[in-house]
């Protein structure tokens, strides 16, 4: 039975023109494939302009970047944490001038390289038609972070994210271009924190499970996000810290014991975008029940 129903608009009429790319994607799909990171594979590396090239090639519908800034204020496109993981490093990113930013290349093992960190300008200029979530960026917005990125005039195209926290969303009350917005959120209780000032272009809710027995699985929490009108963001992704998607229902699960466990349970709770690390697979899986 297929489980595609009428796709809801999401977000505000005041913002619709904004909103045009996101809205059309959902009304095409029973569901909207987010891809972590971009869709790295083989030479292809996260966080890259060919990682996001590469997530239109698997039919997903949003490419993820995560964004840091130099200490002299240039943006580029890494998760810091993932220092020694990705570039066998131990130094802390955040410490680099934009110099040293530019020097520092993908390696798995000492003379094996896969390009360079990237800075955000490069992706966001030669960027395909997809929808992109820019991940962690909420420590720049209010020091101009919002004010560069309308240079690339992006507005249709770019959703931010934060945890719920009055300083981060102040930024975007305040500023002129009103991006796409989804807060983030860790229990039912935050959603009323951020879904009643119309000076933010609020479009969806990404549910953010902390402990196994999360409140958020429950599918009152993703009626409740619904009847506000926007969508449901939910993780998929096994990121090896135990917890796994929301009570398991994650990528592994998916693929080890089949989709119907772990994406279809997800949908089952009322889920709109699911992030993915298997992007490719989960459009599969979005072709059967379509």
């Amino acid at each position: 039975m297929s489980t595609k129903t009428a796709a809801p608009r999401f977000g505000r009429e005041r913002y619709a023109d904004i909103n045009i790319d996101l809205n059309r994607a959902c009304d095409q799909s029973p569901f909207v494939i987010a891809a972590h990171r971009g869709t790295p594979r083989g030479d292809i590396r996260e966080n890259t302009l060919n990682g996001v090239i590469a997530t239109t090639k698997v039919n997903a519908d949003i490419a993820e970047i995560d964004v840091i800034r130099s200490t002299d204020g240039e943006y580029f496109a890494f998760h810091d944490g993932t220092e020694m993981a990705r570039l066998r490093i131990t130094d802390d990113i955040l410490s680099k001038t934009a110099a040293e930013l530019d020097e520092l290349r993908y390696t798995e093992y000492p003379g094996a390289y896969y390009g360079n960190v990237e800075r955000v300008a490069h992706i966001l200029s030669n960027a395909p038609d997809i929808l992109i979530n820019i991940d962690r960026s909420w420590r720049y917005w209010s020091t101009g972070f919002l004010d560069w990125l309308d240079q690339f005039h992006l507005e249709r195209k770019l959703i931010l994210k934060c945890p719920v926290a009055e300083g981060f969303q102040q930024a975007l009350h305040d500023h002129e271009t009103k991006y796409m917005f989804m807060g983030m959120i860790q229990s039912p209780d935050e959603l009323d924190l951020f879904v009643d000032d119309e000076q933010i272009n609020t479009v969806g809710v990404e549910l953010v499970a902390t402990t196994e027995d999360t409140p958020l699985a429950n599918p009152a929490v993703f009626r409740t996000i619904s009847e506000h009108g926007l969508y449901s963001f939910v993780n998929a992704l096994d990121l090896g810290n135990g917890y796994c998607g929301l009570k398991g229902m994650d990528d592994t699960r998916s693929i080890l014991e089949g989709p119907q466990h772990g994406w279809g349970a997800l949908l089952t709770l009322g889920a709109n975008v699911i992030q993915t690390d298997w992007p490719e697979k989960l459009d599969e899986y979005r072709r059967v029940i379509a």
